[in-house]
């Protein structure tokens, strides 16, 4: 394992990476879209989809490093999908359908529903032949701010928990995407995870936990259950990466 210093959501956090997942999976992914946008000649998507808590990320970042620091790389752009939350003013006045009750989306942040997944549609098309301005979510505002992210590289590596979904309206992202990668881990230990993450916010640990159950675990069980289709499937365990 090698230690790498990365920005992942404006903190600089170190990570560690197997230098043999590095030369059999990383570059030869780089290598594939490499080729892909060559032979598009415009820009392309890869789409990085993981339940939460499994690091996609970080490992989205280094992507985009890897293929920064080596020529025979198209560079990528890695950008999250947390951008395209609805604003929080529209989640607290809007509700969702949840086992047969109507909840308050503001309670259930990061469910599907909780994404603007036409404004996402419409970024996408319009990004093929253009560099428009992207949202990105604050973690300061904790708010989407619109029009702040610029989009430069001919690779976008977009990440997130849904995008290969196959349901409406979800799976109408399918057909602007040229490689798709999903990434899995235990249950268990992504449960602890994301009740640690909360923690490191500041949460309880029997509150976080509580959040976990009611949220999260909805949502890991949803991605886990039936995993959805993908180019590349990687489950990762102690930091190493095997190709499924």
């Amino acid at each position: 394992m090698k230690n790498y210093q990365l920005s992942v959501n404006d903190l600089i956090i170190e990570a560690a990476f197997e230098e043999e997942n590095i030369k059999t999976i990383f570059f030869p992914l780089l290598k594939k879209w490499t080729k892909l946008q060559k032979e598009k000649d415009q820009r392309i998507f890869v789409y990085l989809a993981a339940p939460p808590g499994c690091g996609k990320t970080t490992l989205a970042v280094f992507l985009e490093r890897l293929s920064r620091n080596f020529p025979e790389y198209t560079p990528l752009q890695a950008i999250g999908l947390d951008g395209f939350h609805y604003e929080q003013a529209y989640l607290n006045q809007h509700d969702l359908e949840l086992d047969g009750k109507s909840v308050s989306m503001k309670d259930f942040k990061g469910h599907p529903a909780t994404f603007n997944v036409p404004l996402l549609l419409e970024k996408i098309k319009a990004a093929r032949y253009e560099d428009n301005k992207w949202p990105i979510y604050s973690r300061r505002l904790h708010d989407v701010v619109h029009e702040q992210l610029q989009l430069t590289e001919k690779i976008i590596l977009l990440e997130g928990n849904y995008l290969l979904l196959n349901e409406d309206p979800w799976d109408q992202l399918q057909k602007y995407c040229s490689d798709r990668v999903f990434l899995y881990t235990d249950a268990a230990e992504l449960a602890e995870r994301l009740i640690q993450r909360k923690v490191l916010g500041g949460l309880p640990y029997e509150k976080a936990q509580a959040f976990y159950e009611k949220s999260d675990k909805r949502n890991v069980e949803r991605l886990l259950k039936s995993p959805p289709p993908a180019e590349t499937t990687l489950y990762i365990k102690d930091g190493i990466f095997y190709l499924e």
